[in-house]
């Protein structure tokens, strides 16, 4: 997988045409209601390291590589989504720093769609958002249950060079199929959030600051933030870092990633 990556990045970097600047749903978690254009491919991917302490002396490492974005423009304002990542998972004794147990492998497809209510020249721009979570992973790695993801995406542009955005909407990855009942939500899901404010430095340097969480069964909140900064090497091609830590949890990750756009 990560070889077919590098060769598409490879050849797309010498077959892209001049357009209007790229707008990518990396790195932060806040996902834009713009979608991308009829006929356009947009490859968004990167590494991602996490750490979050299971409890005072267990820890779990992440390290997704890579996480896999595909943005397809498939009518106007209307783009198909596919959302395929390879991972691997790690749990660490912190007293003794001790490795206990590893396992690779992919996680879930995700199938969905985006829709941007908006023209993309207003002020403030809406879209909708939703995918569905196809049990195609790894065993060890995959829950083997399928799940839906929803969001209502809004952004805001503040002025010429600074935006807020963000995000709402529930999540569920705990559905099966049950001969007598059909489809069984094991869990009640949860409402997820997200709260951006993007500035624009220059024409080409951009950071941000964000709040996410999650209200998990809609009992307990999970509460992070995080921090990262995008350049433009030119209107297609989008470099990304992000460091994320948790509020109300012991986690911490750093990502790193690049976008690409082709077509129209």
């Amino acid at each position: 997988m990560k070889n077919i990556i590098a060769i598409i990045l490879f050849s797309v970097a010498y077959n892209l045409s001049a357009q209007e600047q790229i707008i990518t749903d990396r790195p932060d978690q806040t996902e834009s209601p713009n979608a991308v254009g009829i006929g356009v491919l947009q490859i968004e991917t990167g590494v991602l390291f996490e750490r979050t302490e299971i409890n005072s002396r267990l820890s779990e490492h992440r390290i997704v590589y890579p996480t896999n974005l595909f943005r397809i423009g498939v009518a106007k304002k209307l783009e198909l989504r596919i959302v395929n990542e390879i991972v691997s998972y790690k749990t660490v004794d912190n007293t003794m720093q001790k490795e206990l147990s590893k396992i690779s492998g992919t996680e879930n497809m995700q199938v969905g769609f985006k829709y941007q209510l908006s023209e993309s020249d207003k002020r403030a721009i809406i879209g909708i958002m939703a995918h569905v979570v196809v049990p195609t992973g790894s065993r060890g790695i995959s829950n083997q249950k399928y799940g839906v993801l929803s969001r209502i995406n809004v952004s805001y542009d503040l002025t010429e060079n600074r935006n807020i955005s963000g995000n709402f909407g529930y999540n569920n990855t705990d559905l099966r199929f049950s001969d007598d009942n059909g489809l069984v939500r094991d869990e009640d899901g949860d409402f997820t959030y997200t709260l951006v404010y993007g500035h624009s430095l220059n024409d080409r340097l951009g950071v941000y600051l964000e709040a996410f969480g999650d209200y998990v069964n809609f009992e307990d909140w999970v509460n992070n933030m995080d921090a990262g900064f995008t350049y433009l090497l030119n209107d297609n091609i989008q470099l990304d870092y992000s460091y994320g830590w948790g509020l109300n949890q012991v986690m911490n990750y750093h990502s790193i990633g690049i976008s690409v756009r082709v077509g129209q």
